[in-house]
C-alpha cells in the first residue's frame, strides 16, 4: 500500500511539473526565455530581437496549407506548436479556443505539430490522426477530441483503435480515415511542422508565437495573450492610418503649390496687360 502511494505521488509530481513548466522544458530554459524577452532595450536587446525575427522569417514554412482558423489576410498571426500528449498543451488548448472564438477573423491562428516522441510515445500517432481527419475537413474536431480525452489514450499500448473510435464519433469515413492514417502524405505534413519547429530551436511544448515573437510560457494565460494580440492589432491599425495621412499631407502641400503657380501666372498676365495699355 505504501509503495502504491509513493508511485501515485511520484506520477502526480511529474504531471504538476509538466503543467508548471511545459513539456520537455526546465525552469532554467524558461528563465532564459524570459531573460531574452526582457532584453528589449539597448544594443544587445535589439540584436537578440533581430536575430529571433530573422530566425522566424527564415524557418521552413511547415505543412502547407497550414491548419488555420480565422482570416488568411489578418494582420496578426498566432502560431502554436503543440504535442497532443503534453498535459500543458491540453491545458493551453482551452485558452486557445477562447482566443480563436474571441478574435475570429481579426487573427490568423495556425496550429503546428511538434510531438515530443522521446517523452510521449503516442504523440506522433495522435498528430497523424488529426491530419487524417483533416483530409475530411475535420481537423479541428479531431484536435479537440484528442486534447479533451488526452488521459484516456495517452498511456494506451495500442492507440490507433482509439483514434478510429473518435473518427466514428465524428462521422468520418472510417475506411478512408484508416487509409489516410498510414499515408505518406499525412506523415509528411507532420514532419514538415516538426522541421519548422526544429529550425526555431524549440525545446518544449506548448510554444507560441504572435507575429513572429515568442510568448514565454508564463505569459500563456488568456489575459496576457489578449494584451499581446490587442497591442499588435493596434500597431497594425496605426500603420494603416498613417499612410493615408501622409498621402493627404502630400496632397495638401501640392495644392498650395499649384495655387501659387496659378496666382503667379495670373499676375504675369495682369502685368503684361498693364504694360500694353499706354500704347493704345
Amino acid at each position: 500500500m505504501k509503495q502504491t502511494t509513493k508511485l501515485f505521488t511520484f506520477f502526480l509530481t511529474l504531471v504538476l511539473f509538466a503543467i508548471s513548466f511545459g513539456c520537455g522544458s526546465t525552469p532554467e530554459n524558461k528563465a532564459t526565455t524570459n531573460t531574452a524577452a526582457k532584453t528589449g532595450n539597448g544594443a544587445a536587446g535589439n540584436t537578440a530581437n533581430t536575430s529571433a525575427a530573422d530566425l522566424y522569417g527564415k524557418a521552413p514554412a511547415g505543412a502547407q496549407p497550414p491548419n488555420m482558423l480565422g482570416s488568411p489576410t489578418a494582420t496578426v498571426t498566432v502560431e502554436e506548436f503543440a504535442d497532443f500528449q503534453c498535459p500543458s498543451c491540453a491545458q493551453i488548448h482551452t485558452i486557445m479556443k477562447e482566443v480563436q472564438t474571441g478574435y475570429g477573423n481579426k487573427i490568423k491562428f495556425i496550429y503546428r505539430h511538434y510531438p515530443l516522441s522521446q517523452m510521449h510515445k503516442n504523440a506522433y500517432d495522435a498528430a497523424l490522426a488529426a491530419e487524417a481527419a483533416g483530409q475530411q475537413n475535420q481537423f479541428w474536431a479531431m484536435q479537440n477530441q484528442l486534447f479533451t480525452n488526452q488521459q484516456a489514450w495517452s498511456n494506451s499500448t495500442n492507440v490507433r483503435p482509439v483514434f478510429v473510435e473518435y473518427a466514428q464519433k465524428l462521422g468520418l469515413d472510417v475506411q478512408r480515415f484508416q487509409s489516410d492514417l498510414l499515408a505518406i502524405s499525412t506523415k509528411l505534413r507532420v514532419d514538415d511542422d516538426i522541421k519548422r519547429g526544429n529550425a526555431l530551436n524549440l525545446n518544449s511544448t506548448p510554444s507560441l508565437f504572435i507575429n513572429g515573437k515568442a510568448v514565454p510560457f508564463q505569459q500563456m494565460n488568456l489575459n496576457a495573450i489578449r494584451s499581446i494580440i490587442d497591442a499588435e492589432l493596434q500597431s497594425a491599425g496605426n500603420a494603416k492610418t498613417t499612410a493615408p495621412a501622409s498621402a493627404t499631407n502630400t496632397a495638401a502641400t501640392a495644392a498650395p503649390a499649384a495655387n501659387s503657380a496659378t496666382n503667379a501666372a495670373a499676375n504675369t498676365t495682369a502685368n503684361s496687360n498693364a504694360a500694353k495699355a499706354p500704347g493704345k
